[in-house]
């Protein structure tokens, strides 16, 4: 008895020791083969992203914002070899883990259950989420096992397509791709912070061995000039001029007269900024700034412009109608027109006469004209704050021929951007003072120090007031029931406008039967705030392609609503007495035109 007492006294011990030996080598194993542990060095080093900064509009509406989130991934590996228990319990089996892993994340138990027996595919993907409660939960190794967190941002486009063209998007590196996203990227992209420290053999940061913490630096806020409400107003009523007139593409700004601000710029077809990378290039194209056009008939005020400014001609210098005219190569014609005998530069504004404004630029000469349109900026960009602007084609008046003379004056053989037109006419509404065009109102740092402030910057003055004041009396009678576009008129306000209707060219020549529309108009005329500039492009042949008849209503409806909502005091107020509300008096001037139409249905460019 006393041999076995001592036999038991010996093993005892060794199986003791034999036994921790074995528990101490398990846990080395374990953390060897720990997936969260990528070699014996317990120091590790981790990148906090800086947030992407904010884009508002100039009321501070937000635009566009980045949100932190948690990329979830699930690896089958980890989740297998882990303990997983609270102090004072059992192991947690696979399917308690499971089940906590889905509710957090509000997953399907059966999906993630099958995801875990999955060995062969590591790091699969479970969620993106925001909620701290959900990432409380999985980041508790007492809790769950084999779930990698990663910090991300997601960029929120709150009003999804609206100002697509404007604002633009992000790519997979949260680094913009194209519009505002793009141009600013060094202003909106966050500075990184920084995490260095110590971390235990299953990789978790022991807290009190942190070496260095730098936090994150927001990127800085950009505040445009848009105003969501007249861009609401300005996509919707261009969407339904879409929907009636079947172009195949359109646009339009809304620019501020005495500041050269865009309150509002569309671009239809457009896109969803989260889906840029498989949107179209057609849809992914600005037609308000990179896309060069022939303008037509909007430009024949550019002509009356050098004219009255130069002294070559006044509103009411009369001109011949006759085509046939010896003094004058090849004129372009007026269609199936028939006018008096003579006719006044205004009346030629009014009726868009291709003769008479052909004549006047014949007769100031090319070097006059190429030089006013270089004043008003034409073949040169504007500086907005967009990529991508184009230059627009306007050859050198000396390389001009003949019959260039004549067509330039009405907007043939040049080409032009939609924001060079509407900076040209925002000059003739400003007294002659050309404002450059700008989007960005300023841009603010994240400690509310403003880092850009937007200033009105004068390109210069093409035209003296005094042309300028001429320029627009003239152009009044465009919106009359006169005009070209008698469905452009407002209620209670003047218009000074002008339409165009322009054959597109494709390839060396003229498409027949296919045209683009466009309306712009100054409003109010007598005490200018708005410039409204409305395109239509039919890429098929339709009835109401002229400007007057398709453009002219899509202006009329986002003047208004802009009017309305800026409280621009009506300057014709003998007007609102007229009609007892706007349905009766759009119901009358949709009958007028349609009453003109009827008699004259080939509109004159």
């Amino acid at each position: 008895m006393a041999m076995r007492g001592e036999s038991v006294r010996f093993w005892l011990p060794v199986a003791v020791l034999v036994l921790f030996a074995a528990y101490s080598a398990q846990k080395l194993v374990r953390a060897h083969i720990d997936p969260s542990v990528d070699s014996n060095d317990y120091t590790f080093r981790r990148e906090l992203p800086g947030r992407r900064g904010s884009i508002y509009d100039i009321n501070g509406a937000p635009l566009v914002k980045s949100v932190p989130v948690w990329d979830y991934h699930l690896d089958p590996v980890a989740l297998t070899n882990r303990v997983v228990r609270r102090r004072g319990e059992p192991p947690r089996p696979r399917a308690a883990i499971v089940k906590t892993i889905s509710t957090a994340l509000g997953l399907d138990f059966k999906k993630v259950l099958a995801m875990s027996e999955n060995v062969k595919k590591r790091y699969q993907p479970l969620a993106i989420s925001s909620d701290p409660n959900a990432h409380r939960i999985l980041a508790d190794s007492h809790l769950v096992a084999g779930v990698s967190i990663e910090d991300r941002q997601v960029r929120q486009y709150l009003h999804r397509r609206r100002l697509s063209h404007v604002l633009g998007s992000v790519n997979a590196e949260h680094h913009g791709s194209a519009g505002i996203e793009l141009k600013y990227d060094k202003y909106l992209t966050g500075a990184s912070g920084e995490i260095r420290g110590m971390k235990d053999a299953r990789g978790r940061e022991l807290y009190d061995k942190r070496i260095i913490s730098i936090d994150p630096m927001p990127g800085a806020d950009i505040y445009l000039t848009i105003d969501h409400t007249i861009q609401y107003e300005a996509e919707t009523a261009l969407a339904d001029g879409m929907k009636e007139f079947q172009p195949g593409s359109g646009w339009c700004i809304v620019m501020d007269v005495k500041s050269g601000a865009v309150l509002a710029l569309a671009s239809l077809p457009d896109f969803d900024p989260l889906g840029f990378g498989t949107a179209s290039d057609s849809s992914k194209l600005n037609r308000v700034t990179n896309f060069t056009y022939e303008p037509g008939s909007v430009m024949k005020v550019i002509t009356a412009a050098a004219a009255f400014d130069s002294g070559a001609a006044s509103p009411n210098t009369m001109y011949s109608t006759k085509r046939s005219d010896d003094r004058y190569y090849k004129l372009p014609g007026d269609g199936s027109h028939v006018w008096d005998p003579t006719m006044s530069v205004k009346d030629a504004i009014v009726h868009s006469s291709n003769i008479v404004i052909g004549k006047l630029g014949y007769d100031m000469g090319p070097q006059k004209l190429w030089s006013y349109m270089k004043a008003f900026g034409f073949g040169e960009r504007t500086g907005i704050e967009l990529p991508g602007e184009e230059v627009g084609i306007l050859r050198n008046w000396k390389n001009w021929d003949k019959l260039t003379w004549s067509r330039a004056a009405i907007g043939q053989g040049v080409s032009v951007t939609a924001i060079q037109l509407a900076s040209a006419y925002q000059a003739i509404a400003n007294d002659g003072v050309r404002l450059r065009p700008h989007i960005v109102d300023r841009i603010v740092d994240s400690s509310g120090s403003e880092l850009y402030k937007a200033r009105n910057e004068c390109l210069g003055r093409p035209i003296s007031a005094s042309a300028a004041r001429k320029l627009r009396a003239a152009m009044l009678g465009v919106a009359s029931r006169n005009g070209t576009a008698r469905r452009a008129a407002i209620r209670g306000y003047s218009v000074a406008g002008k339409t165009g209707t322009a054959q597109k060219v494709i390839g060396r020549s003229y498409a027949p039967g296919l045209y683009r529309a466009t309306f712009c108009g100054i409003v109010p005329a007598t005490d200018p705030r708005l410039v409204v500039l409305v395109s239509l492009d039919f890429d098929e042949k339709r009835k109401f392609h002229q400007g007057g008849n398709s453009a002219a209503p899509v202006f009329r409806r986002i003047a208004t609503a802009a009017l309305r909502y800026l409280m621009v005091p009506p300057d014709k107020p003998d007007e609102l007495d007229e009609f007892a509300d706007d349905d009766e008096f759009d119901r009358i001037m949709d009958e007028r035109a349609r009453a003109a139409g009827a008699a004259d249905d080939d509109e004159n460019t």
